[in-house]
């Protein structure tokens, strides 16, 4: 009688154990298929149950701590558990992919912890332990590695600048990224994934992403409101054209990225229209820029004959309104990874942007990029840490001064996710520019279209350039430094030549939106000597 029980209660165990087993691997599966998703939120909540109930278990520390390396602010329960599976994980078979895996997800938890020295110590012996056979892991790992490298070394020589959140009105739990401000900085359009809504298909929750604005009132940024032309599907920001009457908006149709316009008229965005081929086409074209006068357009597409992954084009508009020939910006721009949101300055000397390459500190870093005397883009640099992080920096839109800069950044204390910030440079830094500008009328009181103005530097010599007055109003526009003195000549035909000097005077450090300096309305004489 006895034995039966003993009998009875063994085969109880052993079908208990068979149901936990069971019940375990349901579980593991569950979590594995929404981390192949990237739904990290739900995956980590099976996690948290399984480490409580399997507080040792050496795989569920591997996963969950994989899971937790790429959800929101937490990186340091990653490292936490990631430490732990790696003791029980010792690479003595250099075939255990778990084993190396688990140092390699170490190494990145480190990287955006900041422990750079660290991650830089675990990656480069990580490399001389695995089998020199698997050459992708070893080319994955020197990657990282050249990431902590420059990461160390941008660290030593930080950037001065102060770094402001711009508040609930702009920033949600949800992600906010991709601003753009019109040269007046009273108008800030962005995207955001928030309101989620159900989708046709399907009946749970769907994110997109979707254009919102804001205008500046009384000191301050208010409400953000939808802009009109969103629909179920994603829209997003991707840059305004100088006047501000144009937006550029990044589109999916039928998983294809394409370009879109929007035009401000009776004070309303218009319906999305597509650019057409050569800029859109089979292939996904994500981020653009406008040249100051409307006639260049930069942008990235990841069409087939680049160097790597996205790329950065540019194409000109013809005299008849067409676009001509796209041509890729070369490799001193392009990498072998990907490059994304260019942004060209309006003295169209200097081009913004990301990548994955070059000085990378970690994912896209901002960098920028100059242009020589024969037009050859060139003398990429990083614009440094802390600007730039281990997380991808994407979509840097100066104002047109460069003295503030609206910026998209996953940054400790946010509104979750990605939020909208501002940054502020002081007043000796090498961007410190001034807008400056001023009418130019003809005597009969229009605008001198066809007048030439060419701006010298009185303590260099130096040309600064060379403007013309917008032939609907007369306005004239320069971008030049600050607290230095200028002469200016204006010529034109049958008229008399006006040289006229002027100071800008230096910035005050960390100015805030400061206005356009002005200079007094000109109205030309005509030349009665000719």
């Amino acid at each position: 009688m006895q034995k039966i029980f003993i009998l009875l209660l063994s085969l109880f165990w052993v079908t208990s154990m068979s149901a936990q087993q069971r019940a375990y691997k349901k579980e593991i599966l569950k979590a594995e298929d929404l981390l192949q998703l990237d739904n990290y939120q739900d995956a980590s909540a099976i996690y948290n149950r399984l480490l409580k109930e399997y507080p040792n278990d050496r795989y569920i520390l591997f996963k969950a701590g994989e899971c937790f390396l790429f959800s929101e602010n937490h990186i340091e329960k990653s490292i936490e558990l990631l430490e732990e599976a790696v003791q029980k994980y010792p690479l003595k078979n250099k075939k255990s992919t778990q084993a190396i895996e688990a140092r390699f997800y170490l190494g990145q938890a480190y990287h955006l912890g900041y422990r750079f020295a660290e991650a830089l110590e675990l990656f480069e012996k990580l490399k001389k332990q695995i089998a020199s056979k698997q050459s992708a892991a070893k080319k994955k790992i020197q990657r990282e590695i050249i990431y902590n490298k420059n990461a160390l070394a941008l660290k030593k020589h930080p950037v001065d600048f102060r770094i402001t959140n711009l508040g609930p009105f702009i920033n949600t739990k949800y992600d906010e990224h991709s601003p753009v401000v019109n040269l007046h900085e009273d108008m800030l359009l962005f995207t955001s994934t928030r309101k989620p809504v159900a989708s046709a298909t399907h009946k749970a929750a769907t994110t997109y992403e979707n254009v919102y604005f804001s205008h500046w009132r009384d000191g301050q940024w208010i409400t953000s409101r939808g802009i009109g032309f969103n629909t179920q599907g994603n829209s997003a920001t991707i840059g305004i054209s100088s006047d501000g009457s144009t937006l550029l908006i990044y589109k999916s149709e039928a998983g294809v990225g394409n370009i879109h316009t929007s035009y401000f008229k009776n004070n309303n965005w218009g319906e999305l229209e597509k650019l057409p081929s050569p800029i859109n086409t089979m292939a996904n074209e994500t981020h653009a820029s406008f040249s100051i006068d409307g006639n260049t357009l930069y942008f990235t597409s990841d069409r087939a004959g680049g160097y790597g992954g996205k790329d950065i084009y540019c194409v000109n508009k013809l005299p008849d309104g067409s676009w001509g020939k796209v041509r890729n910006m070369g490799e001193k721009i392009n990498t072998e990874y990907d490059e994304e949101s260019p942004y060209i300055h309006p003295n169209g000397k200097t081009l913004y942007f990301s990548s994955e390459g070059h000085r990378s500190m970690g994912g896209y870093d901002i960098f920028k990029a100059g242009i020589d005397t024969a037009g050859n883009w060139g003398n990429v640099l990083n614009i440094g840490y802390p600007i730039n992080t281990p997380f991808d920096d994407l979509f840097y839109a100066p104002t047109i001064d460069e003295q503030r800069v609206y910026y998209a950044s996953r940054r400790d204390k946010g509104f979750g996710g990605a939020d909208i910030y501002l940054i502020e440079f002081p007043s000796n830094h090498p961007n410190a520019l001034t807008v400056a500008g001023g009418f130019l009328f003809r005597p009969d009181g229009e605008p001198a279209a066809n007048a030439k103005i060419t701006v010298t530097n009185k303590n260099s010599g130096e040309v600064e350039g060379v403007y013309r007055p917008s032939p609907n109003n007369g306005k004239y526009i320069f971008i030049l430094p600050a607290g230095a003195h200028y002469n200016m000549e204006i010529e034109m035909e049958g008229h008399k030549t006006v040289i006229k000097d002027f100071n800008i005077p230096a910035e005050n450090t960390f100015a805030r939106k400061k206005h356009t300096f002005y200079l007094d309305p000109l109205v030309l004489k005509v030349n009665t000597n000719q």
